[in-house]
């Protein structure tokens, strides 16, 4: 493995051992939710093929990726998912993470997957209460949950994602308490900061989270953690960062959505930094995932920016918890940096310094 991937740094040979290698392989979907941005600005849906899949799980065991992640639209729609896992369980990864919305988990799913040894663990969606999911996600809300109560039943590992944007903020101590009580083996409450994408079917700017959302968010993850529950916000250190500000030690450390090892190979063939991303490092080829991983702008783009960051009173302690870039524009459809400058402005008043 070292000659193979010789020509990447250090530091992200490094990461790739811990980090997930990921293939978006359908942007089919059952559902059709306004913020998704998997088939934001696509006409047709697009499906990844199983040799592509496989070719790229190849190269990434070769480069030193040890856990895959296969995403959608809805996985379960694409028919070779089962061939898929099983082949990439066989090349020696140890894990694979499947992302599902739960509600096309038949009991039958259920049980192929708990069938791998448990090395298959699924994320599976739920947009908050039953009125708020069904609200944004096309009324599935029981649905999902039964896909969630079949798969816990099969054993198999489930976290529990959740877009947050204003609209459930109110709701997330009780939303958290419903999970934790009722499915007691739910691994974690995974928070994503709801976000807008060039393309998304719905406007949804008014329910983005403000800087003060994004802190009562932090505040409220670091005390139903106290409290015993499992919460973390994904791929989001300023989340970190602002708890730590706050004296909140109870948020854990998340990593960047844009980081060292972080890759993903879309439907139509874009290797990307990240899901929600559409600037692409070019179509996937024989070697691809090495020549990006390899690649300057690769590293520019994963790498401390310390021309964005530079003159921020904030820098030292964002980088102490894991942020070493600015917050991307999206977070508040804004220029790069704003978001996380407010958040920490309010975090950390100049009275405190």
């Amino acid at each position: 493995m070292d000659n193979v991937n010789s020509e990447i740094p250090g530091h992200i040979r490094d990461s790739i051992v811990k980090d997930l290698l990921s293939v978006e392989v359908s942007t089919r979907c059952n559902s059709s939710c306004g913020h998704c941005f998997a088939r934001a600005g696509r006409d047709a849906p697009i499906d990844m093929t199983i040799e592509t899949a496989l070719a790229v799980a190849r190269e990434g065991k070769d480069l030193g990726y040890r856990n895959f992640h296969i995403t959608g639209g809805e996985p379960l729609m694409w028919s070779p998912l089962f061939d898929l896992i099983g082949q990439v369980l066989a090349m020696g990864y140890d894990s694979v993470l499947v992302n599902t919305n739960g509600t096309l988990l038949a009991a039958d799913t259920a049980r192929r997957l708990s069938g791998f040894g448990g090395r298959v663990t699924l994320s599976i969606s739920l947009q908050g209460p039953e009125v708020l999911h069904d609200r944004v996600r096309s009324g599935s809300f029981r649905a999902a949950r039964a896909g969630l109560e079949r798969a816990l039943a099969a054993g198999i590992g489930v976290c529990v994602f959740t877009a947050v944007g204003k609209g459930l903020l109110p709701e997330l101590p009780r939303f958290a308490e419903f999970i934790f009580t009722a499915y007691p083996d739910v691994m974690e409450l995974t928070l994503i900061q709801l976000i807008r994408v060039p393309g998304d079917a719905l406007d949804l700017s008014a329910d983005l989270l403000s800087p003060e959302d994004f802190l009562s968010l932090v505040r409220m993850t670091a005390l139903l953690n106290l409290y015993g529950y499992r919460l973390t916000v994904l791929q989001n250190p300023l989340a970190t960062a602002a708890s730590r500000a706050l004296d909140l030690p109870w948020v854990a450390p998340a990593l960047p959505l844009h980081r060292g090892g972080g890759v993903i190979v879309l439907a139509d063939g874009s290797i990307t930094l990240a899901h929600s991303s559409r600037d692409s490092f070019g179509s996937y080829g024989d070697g691809s995932l090495k020549r990006v991983l390899s690649s300057i702008e690769y590293q520019k783009a994963v790498g401390p920016d310390d021309d964005a960051c530079y003159g921020c009173r904030f820098m030292a302690l964002c980088r102490e918890n894991g942020m070493v870039r600015p917050s991307e524009w999206f977070r508040s459809m804004g220029r790069p940096g704003q978001f996380c400058r407010d958040v920490m402005a309010l975090a950390v008043p100049v009275s405190q310094e």
